[in-house]
């Protein structure tokens, strides 16, 4: 895959994970493997066999049945440890994109009943009682919610708090980095921008958490992965991310961009845009932030009205820069879409 020049590398949608917890036994569900397919002639030697390795089609399957019946994911991330890097690098894209469903399908309902297991006398006081990065190991006087949280992160999932500390779980994409050397290229990219983004979400605790500076390498990005993988399943969740990460590149640094008495855009923020365009003259990106220039430049630099007296100092955006923002979603999907 073709890569453009970042000012910086890679490390979201953070995605969070949680699931419900019980210390009885028989409440823990045992996934069978599927029957063995009957013996057919692979035309694999006996010395491929002694490496445990399987075919595509049946690791597939495997996986498939196990991802349906599972009941935590640190049963899916064994299996892919156990057999992903002894499959093709196609395979290993499928089974990982695989687990990333499974995640995005069971976290919204596990994170509720996670609250639900924390609302319980003692539990958050444990937690609390840990410092961040969380070592569950030192967690004591509850053998089995420890057991459950390390499962947890046995699972890629990592537990994280906000600033009022209430928790939650979200996918450890910097955790599963460890299956990057086994994956495609499609596999890589993916796992690249969503260790990206869950590493350092460029918004967070009502604000963003990023500078500008920042963002606009993650645009190019995931504009590579758009472009290449087009009709991927997951480019409709990329391509989701990318116009939010455009729009806000554009107009929401606001009070960082202006000059509050005339309501124009500050000569360094201007450069800025002007270098980024020219360094990404050859991708999209760097087009729709030129074209923006242009706009801008129709007002004479200048981006918002005045705002209303007693209300706010900076206003609405010029209508030709607001028709502007509203229209990159039918560009991008004219362009970027399949």
């Amino acid at each position: 895959m073709k890569r453009y020049v970042l000012p910086f590398i890679s490390s979201l949608v953070a995605i969070t994970f949680v699931t419900g917890c019980t210390s009885a036994a028989s409440d823990q569900l045992t996934v069978k493997d599927p029957a063995p397919p009957a013996t057919e002639n692979t035309g694999k030697s006996p010395a491929d066999a002694t490496k445990g390795e399987k075919p595509a089609d049946d690791l597939l399957k495997q996986f498939t049945v196990l991802a349906s019946q599972a009941k935590e994911a640190n049963e899916l991330t064994a299996f892919l440890d156990q057999y992903l890097a002894k499959t093709d690098t196609k395979t290993a894209d499928q089974l990982f994109f695989e687990l990333d469903q499974y995640y995005e399908k069971h976290l919204p309902t596990i994170n509720d009943n996670f609250k639900a297991l924390l609302a319980q006398p003692g539990k958050a006081d444990k937690l609390y009682a840990l410092q961040y990065p969380y070592d569950f190991n030192k967690l004591e006087g509850d053998d089995s919610f420890k057991q459950w949280l390390l499962n947890q992160t046995k699972g890629g999932l990592v537990l994280k708090a906000t600033k009022d500390m209430s928790f939650y779980w979200q996918v450890d994409y910097q955790a599963l980095q460890k299956y990057a050397a086994s994956l495609g290229e499609e596999g890589k990219d993916y796992l690249s921008i969503q260790e990206t983004e869950t590493g350092k979400p460029y918004l967070g605790d009502g604000g963003l958490q990023i500078t500008r500076a920042e963002l606009g390498p993650r645009m190019v990005e995931v504009e590579e992965y758009l472009v290449n993988y087009r009709s991927s399943p997951r480019a409709v969740k990329l391509r989701t991310l990318y116009i939010d990460y455009l729009k806000t590149y554009l107009s929401d640094y606001r009070y960082d961009a202006i000059d509050e008495a005339t309501m124009k855009l500050l000569p360094a923020v201007k450069e800025e845009y002007q270098n980024f365009a020219k360094k990404y003259e050859a991708t999209k990106t760097g087009q729709i932030v030129k074209d923006y220039l242009s706009e801008v430049a129709k007002n004479k630099d200048v981006v918002f009205e005045p705002g209303k007296p007693n209300e706010s100092i900076v206003g609405e955006l010029k209508p030709n820069l607001s028709q502007f923002l509203n229209g990159l979603e039918v560009r991008i999907a004219r362009t970027m879409n399949p």
